[in-house]
């Protein structure tokens, strides 16, 4: 869970893998810079050069004291939380473009024809949520593999408003490495997604893709592995956005897939191939978004709103009696996103709105409307809860023990929500209309 992983915030406010491809075991052009010029609405510069309103201010950070698990969402300054555009959309491009001319790029729906691996459909899932419609739980040799831990949930349904992406229903789950976990580690690993099939829901397949980050230029580009937690991700249009804990989002492009070697257990590159410990397939980093704030927001999980306006990444954090001030120091906040380009404006923006949660240990918020739906690993004995929020009020629902990240999946009426425990590993969609708003 994530407070293992989390700083204190200070704000007044068993063996080697096998070789992936083998019987189902462990297993291109340069994205775009940002454009120049004045930002758009929601960055520095509004349309027609107009100042954004949070522009030249800098609110006092807000203090939680007062905040109650009965109050319902408690809205505060959005104003105190710039976010910036990184360098890295212009400084990974030489990099990226290195790697075109040693690696062969697929596309997704390449991997979606090499798919590997088989988890296991299941009826229900451990906490009884109501309203399972899928579920299912990952192969045997996933289930009990303690160094790599689920956290992010996100898919087609995201990525595209009719739900399908490359005429595949589809959900991605982002897995942290934990090397001190693994005996016989041949060094960090970081971050792989599981991409998952789920069009016909009794027979679903999955593949792994290693997140990488692309390093040097030319001959001399290589990749390295990008150690964090993932506790969330959302895709959007052709960009996977992931949680970075303490700095914000890295960018990855679904259109920039490359092929590796498979036959030794590292990551890099030497002459003209690469290997990422035993993937097969790698997904660079091509971009990234940094808070500019002194209010120390973290990025513990994310989602996408499609049906706000604009539509909003809605990013949070964990927090209990060690992570953050206070356990109900948790805010939440929505990031104004392009949903063609897949990109928060910029140079610089400001959420639409932030609010406290009202709710500690929290690993996953989602909005529907005026409902943030909260899921929460505060109940005792590793079980969790669903607790639907608005401003002022607040209902718990069953939920998955051991949860983390949410994703709203419209067109098929679902939340789906996924678990990290070590032989305990579901992800599930439930029936909307079963969570009604408070």
């Amino acid at each position: 869970m994530r407070h293992a992983y989390v700083a204190v915030l200070l704000f007044a406010c068993s063996g080697a893998e096998s070789p992936d491809g083998a019987g189902g075991a462990a297993s291109g052009g340069v994205a775009g810079a940002p454009t120049g010029g004045a930002a758009g609405s929601g960055g520095a510069a509004g349309s027609g050069g107009a100042a954004h309103v949070c522009a030249g201010t800098a609110p006092a950070c807000p203090a939680s004291s007062g905040v109650t698990t009965s109050g319902g969402l408690v809205s505060i300054a959005r104003c105190a939380f710039p976010l910036d555009t990184g360098d890295e959309w212009q400084s990974l491009a030489p990099s990226l473009a290195g790697l075109a001319t040693k690696l062969p790029k697929v596309t997704l729906s390449q991997v979606l024809g090499d798919l590997n691996r088989t988890p296991i459909p299941v009826a229900s899932v451990p906490g009884n949520p109501p309203g399972v419609s899928i579920a299912f739980r990952w192969d045997k040799g996933e289930e009990d593999k303690p160094y790599w831990i689920p956290q992010g949930i996100t898919g087609s349904a995201d990525a595209a408003a009719s739900g399908m992406v490359a005429g595949r229903r589809l959900v991605l789950v982002s897995f942290y490495y934990d090397a001190a976990k693994h005996p016989g580690s041949k060094g960090e690993k970081g971050v792989r997604v599981a991409i998952v099939d789920v069009s016909n829901p009794k027979a679903p397949k999955y593949r792994f893709a290693l997140l990488v980050e692309p390093t040097g230029s030319g001959g001399a580009a290589s990749i390295k592995p990008i150690v964090i937690h993932a506790g969330g991700m959302a895709w959007v249009g052709d960009l996977l956005h992931v949680a970075d804990t303490g700095k914000g989002f890295r960018v990855f492009d679904m259109k920039q897939i490359f092929r590796v070697d498979t036959g030794v257990d590292a990551i890099g590159c030497s002459g003209t191939g690469c290997t990422a410990g035993l993937y097969k397939y790698v997904l660079p980093q091509v971009g990234a978004y940094r808070h500019a704030s002194n209010c120390s927001p973290r990025f513990s999980f994310v989602s996408l709103d499609r049906g706000s306006t604009p539509a909003t990444l809605v990013s949070g954090e964990y927090c209990s009696g060690t992570a953050c001030s206070a356990p109900l120091a948790g805010r939440l906040f929505r990031w104004p996103v392009d949903l063609t380009s897949g990109r928060i404006d910029g140079p610089r923006t400001w959420p639409e709105s932030a609010f406290f949660a009202g709710h500690p240990q929290l690993q996953g918020a989602a909005f529907v409307g005026s409902t943030a739906y909260q899921s929460s690993s505060a109940p005792a004995a590793g079980k969790g809860a669903l607790y639907r929020v608005q401003v002022g009020k607040t209902k718990p629902s069953a939920w998955i023990d051991a949860p983390e990240d949410l994703m709203v999946d419209t067109p098929n009426g679902l939340l789906w929500s996924l678990s990290e425990g070590t032989s305990n590993r579901f992800v599930f969609g439930a029936k909307l209309s079963s969570y009604p708003p408070p």
